[in-house]
């Protein structure tokens, strides 16, 4: 298998392991010293694997997630890389006493390492491109307030929104596609380190 193979593998099939809750998969993708950062978490892959749905507020432990990614584009420089994945992730969610799908669109931004002839992921950070939510029933009431979205930035206003309703809460400086000058540094950054 070439680097290039092995690596669209190793982004689609952390995915996969994720949506389909397989943790000893999930964790053989990641180098031990890697890093996470999330909505929900930013820290290292053994507090990522361990939080499982336990820091989202509007998630459940049986929460149904289906995943669509799109074909990565990989950079590589020798024993380093990085990966962009777009992904589409269907959530099955209830909102306001309703069931509803939550779909977040993002780009996963993968920082992979060659060690002793292996691939594995150093950093996984998430960047929002959008999202949406609508009843699983159309035509369903989700009983939205329009002035509780007021200040949510559109790059993640529903996940923002479910989590806040559910009694959690979400940070406003997430990585998003609405704030370009933060995500050209954290490309730049990628770029950095490729070329280290």
């Amino acid at each position: 298998m070439s680097d290039y193979e092995a690596l669209v593998n190793l982004a689609v099939w952390e995915r996969q392991s994720r949506v389909r809750h397989l943790q000893k998969e999930l964790a053989e993708c990641y180098w031990p010293d890697a890093t996470v950062t999330t909505s929900w978490t930013s820290g290292s892959i053994a507090d990522y694997l361990k939080g499982g749905t336990d820091q989202r507020a509007e998630a459940s432990a049986d929460e149904s997630i289906i995943n669509r990614s799109c074909a990565p584009i990989v950079h590589q420089n020798g024993d380093r890389a990085y990966v962009e994945l777009p992904t589409e992730s269907n959530h099955w969610i209830e909102v306001n006493g309703e069931k509803a799908v939550w779909t977040s669109y993002m780009q996963l931004l993968y920082r992979c390492e060659k060690r002793a002839g292996i691939w594995k992921i150093t950093d996984l950070t998430s960047i929002f491109d959008n999202d949406k939510l609508v009843p699983v029933i159309p035509g369903v009431d989700l009983h939205i307030n329009a002035k509780d979205l007021e200040n949510l930035r559109p790059a993640y206003r529903w996940l923002a929104y479910v989590r806040i309703q559910a009694g959690g809460s979400v940070s406003q400086e997430l990585l998003g596609t609405d704030q370009p000058s933060n995500l050209a540094k954290v490309y730049q950054a990628a770029e950095n380190w490729l070329n280290n």
